[in-house]
C-alpha cells in the first residue's frame, strides 16, 4: 500500500484558533504549535484508516468481481459441458435411431425378398402343377364326354387346378341369377366358339335380365369350347375340359 503524506503548509496569518487563544491570553505560542501538530497526527491518521478503508473496500471489491468473474465463467463452463454433453447424446439418439431405421430397413427388404422368393417358388411350383394337370388332361382328352362318365375320368383336384380365373370386363345387365346345362350350350355353339352371358342372352337361351350365371353337367358335350360365367359345377368344368375346352371363372362383378 502506498504510503500517503499530507503536507500541510502553515498559514503566514494566525489561524482562527490562534485568533481565539491568543485573544484570551491563556495559550502560548508553544502551546498553540503543539496543538497545532497533534492535530496534524490526528489528520495524518485519519487520512490514513482511510486510504486503509479505501483500499480494503477495493480490494474486497476486486476479490468479489474475481469471484463473480470466476462463478460466472464456472457456469459457462458447466452450460458449455452441458450442452456439449446434450449434442453428443442427441447424435448417439440420433445415430441409434438410424441404426434402428437401416436394420429395420434391412429386415424389411430381406422380409420382402423373401417374400417375392417364396411366392416365386410358389409360383413356378403352381405353374409345373398346372402344366402337369394340363398333360394329364390331354392325355384323358376325347371328342365327347357325357356328365355320367367324368367322375370316374378325371380328379376333382385336377379339374379345379385346371379352372383359369379372369376379371370380367364386359358389361352385363341385369339383377337375376340363372343356371344352364352344356348339353344346351353344345346344341347351340359351333366347335372353338366362346361362351359368354351376354351371348347366351343374345342366342336367348337365358332371360335378358339375368347377370349371373352358373353352368352345370347334363347330357353330353361334343366340341371345345371356352366357357366363361360366374360359376361352374365341377362336373361342367371337367366335361368342357375333357373336350379340349377352356373354362373361365369371371372373379369380378360388373353388372348393371
Amino acid at each position: 500500500m502506498a504510503k500517503i503524506v499530507l503536507h500541510r503548509e502553515r498559514s503566514k496569518t494566525n489561524t482562527f484558533l490562534q485568533r481565539q487563544l491568543q485573544g484570551t491570553g491563556e495559550f502560548t505560542e508553544e502551546e498553540i504549535d503543539e496543538f497545532e501538530e497533534e492535530t496534524k497526527e490526528e489528520d495524518l491518521e485519519a487520512a490514513r484508516k482511510a486510504a486503509e478503508e479505501e483500499a480494503a473496500r477495493k480490494a474486497a471489491e476486486e476479490e468479489a468481481a474475481r469471484k463473480a468473474a470466476e462463478e460466472e465463467a464456472a457456469r459457462k463452463a458447466a452450460e458449455e459441458e452441458a450442452a456439449r454433453k446434450a449434442a453428443e447424446e442427441e447424435a448417439a439418439r440420433k445415430a441409434a435411431e438410424e441404426e434402428a431405421a437401416r436394420k429395420a430397413a434391412e429386415e424389411e427388404a430381406a422380409r420382402k425378398a423373401a417374400e417375392e422368393e417364396a411366392a416365386r417358388k410358389a409360383a413356378e411350383e403352381e405353374a409345373a402343377r398346372k402344366a402337369a394337370e394340363q398333360k394329364r388332361m390331354e392325355e384323358l382328352q376325347r371328342a365327347e364326354v357325357s356328365a355320367s362318365e367324368v367322375k370316374e375320368i378325371v380328379s376333382d383336384e385336377t379339374a379345379e387346378i385346371l379352372i383359369e380365373k379372369e376379371e370380367n370386363t364386359e358389361k352385363i345387365y341385369g339383377t337375376k341369377k340363372a343356371i344352364i346345362n352344356l348339353d344346351v350350350i353344345s346344341r347351340n355353339f359351333e366347335a372353338g366358339e366362346t361362351v359368354t352371358v351376354n351371348i347366351l342372352k343374345e342366342k336367348k337361351l337365358i332371360d335378358k335380365n339375368v347377370c349371373f350365371v352358373k353352368v352345370l353337367a347334363r347330357g353330353t358335350l361334343d366340341k371345345p369350347l371356352t366357357v366363361k360365367a360366374q360359376d361352374f359345377s365341377i362336373d361342367a368344368a371337367k366335361m368342357i375340359q375333357l373336350t379340349g375346352g377352356k373354362v373361365v371363372m369371371l372373379t369380378k362383378k360388373k353388372y348393371f
